[in-house]
């Protein structure tokens, strides 16, 4: 893998964005939006109840733009390729399949830090919560664990694209959404019925979001559980980087790139 060729691959997500101004937009104008909806909602709630909801709700949104952004952006700069029939142009070089997927996750992750500083700066200015001023290292943690499975999500969606072509880009859109349920993000797992609770279980989110919750009220993390969802998370994404990796390949042997559907 060569550092120039990744280089390369940032420069061109990073001009697709900047000269989109839907892309520009998306950054910023869903993460507002949820802050101040969800915001106001639990701001009102907090005031009749005696639980610490609004830490709780927008804790819980603030990670969840790390999953939402990065797992979708795998999927979105390679669409972007597609619809403007770049993608040949992209495989007539030299670029690995390594190199495209590195410039991808790095890319996503950047718009997911942006978007959690104007989440968090928000937050702080209208509800005086910061997610950093609690403790550092369990963020840390949880940020790492959800990027880790955001990418996996990613690369899996994006196998799909290459596999299919553009007709499967309902799912860059739609998949992380039916996993959201199932995550716990704004109430714990016994808060689920036991059917759904069996799905939320395996998901590494859902032990993720129940480990904020226990940090933002000052109890202990369940270390097992975060271990459970960072070798969950790791084992998914070696597993989606062999499915891409084969998925690249049955598309050039197939010409689709030059004929992307």
């Amino acid at each position: 893998m060569k550092w120039h060729r990744v280089k390369a691959m940032l420069l061109n997500n990073y001009y697709i964005t900047t000269n989109s101004a839907d892309r520009l937009f998306d950054i910023l104008y869903w993460p507002m939006l949820d802050i101040l909806i969800w915001g106001f909602m639990t701001y009102f709630i907090s005031g009749i109840s005696e639980v610490n909801i609004l830490s709780f709700v927008l804790g819980g949104l603030l990670l969840w733009v790390f999953i939402w952004r990065s797992s979708q952006d795998f999927v979105i700069y390679v669409l972007e390729n597609f619809w403007s029939r770049n993608i040949y142009h992209l495989y007539a070089t030299p670029l690995r399949d390594s190199e495209m997927i590195v410039s991808l996750g790095i890319f996503g992750v950047v718009r997911s830090f942006i978007a959690f500083l104007v989440m968090n700066i928000i937050s702080f200015a209208l509800y005086k919560f910061n997610i950093l001023s609690f403790n550092l290292l369990h963020a840390v943690a949880f940020i790492s664990i959800l990027l880790i499975f955001a990418w996996a999500i990613g690369l899996i969606i994006t196998s799909f694209v290459f596999r299919f072509g553009t007709r499967m880009q309902v799912l860059a859109w739609s998949v992380i959404w039916i996993i959201q349920p199932f995550s716990c993000i704004f109430y714990p797992l016994s808060a689920l019925p036991a059917w759904a609770a069996k799905i939320a279980i395996v998901l590494p989110t859902t032990h993720v979001f129940e480990g904020l919750r226990a940090s933002l009220a000052g109890y202990p993390l369940s270390a097992g559980s975060l271990l459970y969802a960072l070798g969950f998370s790791i084992a998914f994404l070696i597993f989606a980087s062999w499915v891409i990796v084969k998925a690249i390949k049955t598309a050039r042997s197939k010409g689709s790139f030059a004929k992307p559907e």
